[in-house]
């Protein structure tokens, strides 16, 4: 018999992306219509990207993306094995 694997949350995958570092970037709301009352200043910065404050909420949707996660970085080590050896370096200066 086997186990139950925990499924990445695939409305969390479209909407939000976790960077390298553990972000969370998200695209702002109030961008799509209803433009043309607001300025040009609100409308570019609506544009860009931002990022989840380091929340309950971000920690729920880092763990729900985990598997995404994991998967490309297990796709990053099979193309380049460079990878590995940085990221254990990297490990051993966080311990």
């Amino acid at each position: 018999m086997s186990k139950i694997k925990a499924k990445s949350h695939k409305g969390i995958k479209k909407r939000f992306k976790v960077t390298a570092t553990g972000k969370i970037k998200h695209k702002r709301a109030g961008s799509s219509h209803l433009n043309s009352h607001k300025s040009g200043k609100q409308i570019r910065r609506l544009r860009k990207k931002s990022t989840l404050k380091m929340t309950a909420e971000a920690r729920r949707m880092r763990f729900a993306l985990l598997k995404e996660r994991r998967a490309t970085l297990a796709l990053r080590r099979a193309e380049n094995p460079a990878v590995e050896v940085v990221e254990a370096a990297s490990e051993g200066a966080q311990s």
